[in-house]
């Protein structure tokens, strides 16, 4: 078994793991580079992270403010992911010995159904603070955490209810409170706006569907997501008339409306250009899109720039290098009316290509092959062949690719296949399609094949 240059047992090291605390409070403490990165003292030790936050439940009397200054001063040094699941199961323990109808299953705390009306509960002032310090971490789960801890959020919610507390319909109602009021609220004779920083909702109302307002309402939204605002979040929009992007199979939703709505005005676009590099997040989510039309936030900005000009193409390729392809595929729907808008140059087909590449496998289109058999276009699909490490792979791709040991040229050619197959279908049709070009095209389709 390899042996841990960090400590993680608590038993015998108390005297080191209170010097750890200290540091922690002092901000002198270090972070290993190295993974799991363990916490340093400036004398060397080095110490897990999970077995001090537990220490510290175990040695310090429950505190709502104490307890969060800590845990803030940890969020500082290393993320809240650092220590999500260890916080998680220190503070069900915390409620699990506090409340006698709560149990514990075998991933979480739960209170079990039941049919007889209870009367509602009354609580300590000691217990009305632990509720209220589980609905700081719930907020930090949403806040901070990836999309999907939102899920534990709400069972953090649903507890803290049903044990008797209003604190989470005092959040619905008002957020946190800790972002300024003049920023989660707006109003005039054009425009309302209203932000819930726990439940990351943003509510726009448009009163009147002019330039100015919707000037209004990006600048709200903007001037919300420089703030402590939720990365991951749903947009609402009300209107009179609602506006759609030309994009069949786009989900109605309020981002689209907002921005098929706002990408009519020229002078708006530096605004959407704003609000794209807000939310340029590759592992956040508009939380109202679910499954096959889950998408990073700057999405609908940036599908609406990028049927406005070629000088929005940049934009395309930077956000297609960014999105989660694992898990992300609402972009295939933009493909076929980009190619209609604007056919195949040298420019668009560096976006059509960073399109196919940017999920595990495009979807072929009967209606692309008509843009690639002329001789221009097959020409431009082998110079891409020809040239696809430097054109088409970042340079996080390439360090990936060195770090794996992984064949650069072997992965060029293997994603050289996904692009053969998104625009032509599967290569038992390509005799078919070489039969329908001149012996010139034939002669480039053969070398890009």
């Amino acid at each position: 078994m390899r042996e841990l240059n960090y400590l993680v047992k608590i038993e015998g090291n108390e005297a080191l793991l209170e010097k750890f605390i200290e540091a922690i409070d002092n901000n002198t403490v270090k972070i290993d580079k190295a993974y799991p990165n363990p916490y340093v003292l400036d004398s060397d030790e080095k110490f897990l992270l999970s077995p001090i936050i537990e220490y510290f439940f175990q040695t310090r009397p429950f505190s709502k403010e104490f307890y969060i200054s800590f845990v803030e001063k940890l969020r500082k040094l290393t993320g809240f992911e650092s220590y999500r699941y260890a916080l998680g199961l220190q503070a069900e323990e915390l409620v699990f010995n506090s409340f006698e109808r709560v149990k514990k299953g075998k991933y979480k705390i739960f209170i079990p159904k039941t049919k007889e009306e209870l009367p509602k509960p009354i609580l300590t002032e000691e217990q009305k603070e632990l509720l209220s310090f589980i609905c700081y971490i719930a907020v930090s789960h949403i806040k901070y955490g990836p999309s999907y801890a939102t899920v534990t959020a709400n069972e953090y919610f649903d507890v803290v209810t049903e044990l008797g507390s209003d604190e989470v319909e005092q959040l619905k109602k008002n957020g946190t409170g800790k972002i300024p009021k003049e920023l989660t609220e707006y109003k005039d004779k054009d425009f309302t706006g209203k932000a819930n920083d726990v439940f990351a909702e943003i509510s726009l109302k448009m009163i009147t569907e002019t330039e100015e307002s919707y000037a209004k309402a990006l600048h709200f939204v903007n001037n919300l997501l420089k703030s402590d605002f939720p990365k991951s979040f749903e947009i609402s929009f009300t209107s009179k008339e609602k506006e759609l992007l030309p994009i069949k199979g786009l989900p109605k939703c309020g981002q689209n409306y907002l921005f098929a709505g706002a990408v009519k005005y020229p002078n708006l676009h530096k605004s959407i250009l704003e609000y794209i590099d807000l939310t340029k997040k590759k592992y956040e989510w508009y939380t109202n899109l679910e499954a096959e039309n889950c998408a990073m936030p700057s999405t609908f900005a940036v599908f609406a720039l990028g049927l406005q000009d070629e000088k929005y193409f940049d934009t395309l390729i930077d956000y297609y290098q960014t999105i989660d392809g694992e898990h992300q595929s609402i972009q295939q729907k933009f493909t076929p009316v980009f190619l209609e808008k604007f056919g195949i140059n040298e420019k668009s087909i560096k976006v059509y290509i960073n399109a196919v590449l940017s999920m595990q496998e495009h979807p072929h289109n009967k209606s692309f092959i008509s843009y690639f058999t002329n001789e221009n276009s097959l020409k431009l699909l082998l110079d891409s062949k020809e040239n696809f490490v430097s054109y088409y792979f970042t340079e996080e791709d390439l360090k990936e690719y060195s770090d794996s040991g992984t064949n650069v040229q072997e992965m060029a050619d293997y994603c050289w296949e996904g692009v053969m197959y998104t625009t032509f279908g599967e290569k038992k049709n390509f005799a078919k399609i070489s039969k329908q070009l001149t012996n010139g095209e034939k002669e480039i389709f053969e070398k890009i094949k």
